[in-house]
């Protein structure tokens, strides 16, 4: 009996770390670029059951006890890993022209921005709200220097941007550089890194994916299906609230009975 408080708490834990990751989603439905997560359950190892102590007599003065097959008991749930998923979000046009987004052309793979945080360490993000710096850098809303082919953008001397279809940036019509827009196979290893930002294991490879100027992708967040699935868990995670209270009921009473026998 005391294993199965522990099979339940195990659910209220894996559905407490859910919902987390929903209100995450949930938290980030209006925010650009943003992409999914999703959490992956494991179960423990399961348990097979034997009857025991019911011995069966196999002749005169004989018995043996077969311990006979009952059944498998779950052992409980945890979260195996947390994925992000990649799919392509809607794209939102808007009137400012250092508004960039991204549309993945190829499927399994998932194209990025470039940027250099200020280590200098290269992060990627498919969010394209970029602004102009003092010094009249292009970066993105934390300040990190968004990568053209030749280092970090400089849109300083000039008034009219425009980003073609490839990524290749103009000024005043002179083109200064190209959006360096990278793209990973879906499968890599993603680290969130926070604002939106992403650390990735693999060496990156060219893209092909479309370059569209005066838009923004917007999140693959779907605000009802993740509403759904945050009930779901509030409910699961209930039911397994319920299965210890009946649990510890149950043992309150055997304990008093026994005391009383």
């Amino acid at each position: 009996m005391i294993r199965g408080l522990y099979t339940s708490a195990s659910g209220m834990l894996a559905e407490m770390a859910r919902t987390d990751v929903i209100a995450n989603n949930l938290a980030n439905v209006n925010t650009s670029g943003f992409k999914k997560d999703g959490a992956v359950f494991r179960a423990f190892p399961e348990m097979n059951i034997h009857r025991f102590n019911d011995p069966v007599t196999v002749g005169i003065g004989f018995k043996i006890d077969p311990a006979p097959f009952i059944g498998v008991l779950g052992t409980g749930v945890a979260v195996d890993e947390v994925y992000v998923d990649f799919a392509q979000g809607e794209l939102h046009p808007t009137s400012n022209p250092l508004d960039i987004a991204i549309k993945d052309e190829v499927s399994g793979w998932r194209s990025f921005f470039e940027v250099q945080a200020p280590n200098g360490e290269l992060l990627y993000t498919r969010d394209g709200s970029f602004t102009v710096d003092g010094e009249g850098y292009l970066v993105t809303k934390e300040g990190h220097y968004v990568m053209g082919e030749s280092g970090p953008v400089n849109l300083s001397g000039g008034s009219k941007i425009v980003v073609n279809t490839d990524g290749e940036i103009y000024l005043d019509g002179r083109m200064v550089d190209r959006l360096r827009v990278v793209a990973f196979p879906q499968d890599a290893l993603f680290e969130k890194m926070g604002d939106n930002l992403y650390r990735v294991q693999g060496q990156p490879s060219e893209s092909n994916a479309q370059i569209i100027q005066g838009a923004l992708e917007r999140s693959n967040v779907n605000a009802v299906s993740e509403m759904v699935n945050l009930i779901s868990a509030f409910r699961s995670y209930e039911a397994n609230q319920r299965i210890i209270t009946a649990y510890d009921e149950t043992l309150g009473k055997a304990v008093s009975e026994i005391a009383r026998i």
